[in-house]
């Protein structure tokens, strides 16, 4: 029997498999090609809309640049690290934003309190969950317009329920006075962060099992003992994903600062730049000023902080995973 009609007989009974034929060949490299090209499309958009511009915010920390004429280009002696580290300006926005981010703790702890409510199946917990979740899709435009009326030093509800409580004393300049101006910005962000810390704890919640808490109450636990040996442990994934999450947000803070912080003519953010944080000042030294030089060296600094909190939480998880 020739071997072609050995391979035929072989194919018929199931012995090997059929031979891959041209069109099946042709069909596979245009998945194959359509698969890269897909792939591409998402890659080539962050080489030339993120990596190219991380190049040259690199190089150009070491450089002086006539506004944005990459031509223009030329070694600084590290003159532009000596003018940001002597700034006071900056240091007084690390302080600002480390203020905004740890209002990330506060609304990661309401969320805790109030997806643990929730998950009592009380009667209209479903519409509260999505009630607090509206300020978290809400646009933060609107929301700091919303709260910018709430807080107008003259007819805002804010004030006016502290004069109708308090008196006429009570009443705060709150975009006047250097000392409560942030507090606007860390309330703002404690009422809209909480919605999707809600929404996450409720489903971890739901995830852990029951009979954990039949057996704790079996050997006399009560409700504090329960949640501090069973719920938090079982909720610790996502208690660090959002930590992780809220803390480089807050470190990250631009758009409701820029809002509440209109720039005048002197180019201060508010009352004594108390509502300057290190992106909004990156944007002031780049776009306002042209001084991207400045705006790069800023932006890697804020990297460096970004990157060593994110590993210290990483540690300390892995300890507290290690110590389990």
């Amino acid at each position: 029997m020739a071997y072609q009609e050995k391979v035929a007989v072989a194919e018929a009974v199931g012995a090997v498999e059929p031979a891959p034929t041209a069109r099946r060949r042709k069909k596979i490299n245009k998945e194959a090609a359509f698969g890269l090209i897909t792939v591409l499309i998402p890659l080539i958009g962050f080489v030339v809309f993120s990596g190219f511009p991380i190049v040259i915010s690199f190089i150009v920390m070491f450089c002086d640049m006539d506004y944005y004429n990459l031509g223009s280009i030329a070694w600084n002696n590290f003159a532009t690290f000596q003018k940001v580290f002597t700034d006071d300006v900056f240091y007084r926005s690390l302080l600002v934003t480390l203020w905004v981010a740890s209002a990330q703790f506060v609304s990661l702890a309401i969320s805790l309190l109030m997806s643990v409510l929730l998950s009592k199946k009380v009667f209209g917990s479903k519409v509260f969950q999505i009630l607090f979740f509206v300020p978290y899709v809400c646009s933060s435009i609107a929301v700091s317009i919303m709260w910018m009326w709430m807080f107008n030093d003259s007819f805002g509800i804010i004030n006016d329920l502290l004069v109708r409580m308090f008196g006429e004393g009570a009443r705060v300049q709150w975009f006047n006075d250097p000392s409560v101006y942030t507090w606007m910005i860390f309330i703002v962000t404690v009422w809209q962060a909480p919605g999707y810390g809600i929404v996450m704890y409720k489903a971890a919640l739901g995830s852990v099992d029951p009979a954990l808490y039949e057996a704790a109450q079996m050997d006399g636990a009560n409700a504090w003992t329960q949640f501090y040996k069973i719920t938090l442990p079982s909720i610790a994934p996502t208690t660090f994903y959002l930590l992780m999450a809220g803390v480089i947000a807050g470190l990250l803070s631009f758009d409701i600062p820029k809002l509440f912080s209109p720039l005048d003519w002197t180019g201060e953010a508010g009352p004594d730049n108390m509502g300057l944080t290190t992106v909004l000042y990156v944007y002031i030294r780049g776009m306002t000023y042209h001084d991207m030089p400045a705006a790069s060296v800023m932006s890697w600094v804020m990297f460096v902080i970004t990157f060593i909190a994110s590993f210290i939480m990483f540690k300390m998880r892995n300890r507290k995973e290690r110590e389990a």
